[in-house]
C-alpha cells in the first residue's frame, strides 16, 4: 500500500510539473524571440502580443515582450509601432533596478531604431548610456555590441578616428565576452570591413565581409535577411576592389534574398538597391543602373513619408 501511495504521489508530481511546464509564459516567450531571430516578424508579433493580452507575464517577462515586438516592427519597417514598443519595454524596466542588463538591451534597440529613422545624434546618445549600464554589471558581451554599434555611427559620418577607437574597443570586449552569438560577431567582423574598405585595404576587407556572410549563413542559412545583407556588403566590397561581375552578382544574389524575406517595400531592400545602382553604374548600364536609383530613392521617401509621419524622438531613454 504505502508503495502505490509512492507511486500516486510521484505521479502526481510528475503532472504538477508537466502542467506547469505547459502554462509557464517562459518557453512561448523564448519561441516568440526565436521566431524575430529567425525572421518570421509576423509570427513573432502574434505570439509576443498574445503572451501581453494574456497578462501571464510577470514584469520582467512583460518588459522582454514588447522588447521583442519592437524588434519585429521594426523589421518590419513599422516605425511608430516599435518605438511605442520599445518605449513600453524601456517603462518596464525602468521599474526594475534588478534588470539593468535587460534594460540595457530595451535601450540600445530603441538607439538601433533611432538610427533606422535618420537620428545617429540620438542614437549615439542612448548607445553611450547602454554603455555604461552594460559597463555597471561587467557585460563584455553587451559592451561589445554596443561598441561595435557605436563604431558603425561613426564611421557613418565619416568620423573614421572615432571609429577605429570604438572598433578596437569591440575587440577587446569581444575577447573577454563569453556568450556572444554568430549574429554579434558578424556584425563585428561587418565593422571590421566598413573601417578596411575605408582604409582601402581591400584584402582585408574581403576577408571580413566573408567572415561576417559565413557567420550570418551558419546562424540563419540563406533564406533570412541577415544573409542577403552580407552578400549585398560582400558584392560591394568586390566591385570596389575591381572584381565588377563578381560584385554584381552577389549582390544580385542578396537582393533577391531580401526581396523573399522582407519585401521591396522594406526600407533595407531599398538601401541595398541604391548600393547596387552605384556599382551597376560602374558596368557603363547607366540608364539600367539610374533607373533602379531613382525608384529605390522614390521608394525610401515615400516610406518615410508614410511610416515616420510621427516618428519623433521621446524623452525616453534619455533620463
Amino acid at each position: 500500500m504505502k508503495y502505490v501511495r509512492m507511486c500516486l504521489l510521484t505521479m502526481t508530481v510528475v503532472a504538477a510539473h508537466l502542467l506547469a511546464a505547459q502554462t509557464s509564459p517562459e518557453p512561448s516567450l523564448a519561441r516568440a524571440l526565436a521566431l524575430e531571430r529567425d525572421g518570421r516578424t509576423a509570427q513573432a508579433i502574434a505570439a509576443a502580443q498574445a503572451l501581453l493580452d494574456s497578462h501571464s507575464l510577470n514584469e520582467a517577462g512583460t518588459g522582454k515582450a514588447w522588447n521583442i515586438l519592437g524588434l519585429a516592427y521594426q523589421d518590419q519597417g513599422s516605425f511608430t509601432r516599435a518605438q511605442h514598443a520599445y518605449e513600453q519595454s524601456i517603462h518596464t524596466f525602468e521599474r526594475l533596478p534588478s534588470n539593468i542588463r535587460d534594460y540595457a538591451m530595451a535601450l540600445d534597440d530603441l538607439g538601433g531604431l533611432y538610427l533606422a529613422m535618420g537620428h545617429p545624434d540620438s542614437a549615439t546618445a542612448i548607445k553611450k548610456k547602454t554603455f555604461r549600464l552594460y559597463k555597471k554589471v561587467d557585460d563584455h558581451a553587451g559592451m561589445a555590441i554596443v561598441s561595435s554599434d557605436l563604431a558603425g555611427l561613426a564611421l557613418g559620418q565619416k568620423r573614421i578616428r572615432a571609429g577605429r577607437k570604438y572598433l578596437e574597443q569591440a575587440l577587446r570586449e569581444v575577447r573577454l565576452a563569453n556568450h556572444l552569438d554568430d549574429d554579434n560577431l558578424a556584425a563585428v567582423s561587418s565593422m571590421q570591413g566598413w573601417l578596411a574598405e575605408l582604409d582601402r585595404d581591400v584584402s582585408l576587407s574581403l576577408t571580413t565581409y566573408q567572415n561576417s556572410l559565413d557567420l550570418w549563413k551558419r546562424r540563419h542559412g540563406e533564406e533570412h535577411p541577415s544573409t542577403g545583407w552580407g552578400y549585398i556588403l560582400l558584392g560591394n566590397a568586390k566591385a570596389q576592389g575591381g572584381q565588377l561581375v563578381a560584385g554584381l552578382a552577389d549582390m544580385q544574389r542578396g537582393l533577391s534574398i531580401l526581396e523573399r524575406t522582407l519585401g521591396r517595400r522594406n526600407p533595407r531592400y531599398m538601401k541595398a538597391e541604391m548600393a547596387y545602382s552605384r556599382v551597376l553604374d560602374r558596368t557603363e548600364a547607366h540608364a539600367e543602373a539610374g533607373r533602379v536609383k531613382v525608384a529605390a530613392q522614390q521608394g525610401l521617401d515615400a516610406f518615410y513619408r508614410e511610416q515616420c509621419l510621427d516618428c519623433t524622438i521621446s524623452a525616453v531613454g534619455f533620463h
